[in-house]
């Protein structure tokens, strides 16, 4: 088994150079394995295609790390961490991002929708949102947060990555609070 990591880490570490090079689309197998010293045998007793192997890049270096201890209370050093990551590997994101079949922003949309699923099922301390509601605040907040980080990345990642993470969380907390007193303004109404 460690062979096999070792082995993916090394086709990992090619695409990722292929990639800061020239968009995915442009990247084959016999590039990744070329540039890696392996034949195509080898990749595809790894992987199935290129895609499957960016996967395996994002679940290595994005999913697990994020994810790991994940929590409402820590969301905001997560986001700082990937936008730290994205910076560290700019070229190789923005031309992934670039790639047709917009697999970053899928992938991205994955790990966020759990972040905040989780987060308002933990917040929604008064159970006042269904299921339904519940999934369509999530996919509000992942949306709209997944288009500021691409388009952070695809205008160059020039705005500190720092700061970017601090808006964002003062966004979700005046949101948080707005919500609160919503909830609060509806359940006095109510009782009228």
């Amino acid at each position: 088994m460690a062979n096999a990591n070792i082995t993916k880490k090394a086709l990992a570490q090619s695409l990722k150079n292929l990639g800061a090079k020239k968009i995915l689309d442009k990247i084959t197998v016999a590039d990744i394995t070329d540039d890696c010293g392996v034949n195509r045998q080898t990749f595809y007793y790894h992987f199935t295609d290129k895609y499957e192997l960016l996967a395996w890049i994002y679940t290595q270096d994005l999913f697990i790390p994020l994810t790991a201890d994940l929590s409402f209370d820590n969301w905001p050093e997560k986001i700082l961490e990937l936008l730290k990551y994205m910076k560290s590997e700019k070229k190789f994101i923005i031309n992934t991002i670039k790639s047709s079949n917009n697999f970053f922003a899928e992938y991205l949309e994955k790990v966020l929708i759990e972040l905040f699923n989780k987060a308002i099922a933990d917040f929604d301390l008064y159970n006042n949102l269904d299921d339904e509601s519940r999934s369509v605040y999530a996919r509000f907040f992942t949306y709209g947060l997944c288009g500021v980080i691409v388009d952070w990345a695809m205008e160059g990642m020039k705005q500190d990555e720092q700061e970017l993470a601090k808006t964002m969380e003062t966004i979700a907390k005046n949101t948080e609070r707005m919500g609160h007193e919503f909830y609060i303004y509806h359940k006095q109404r109510e009782q009228r």
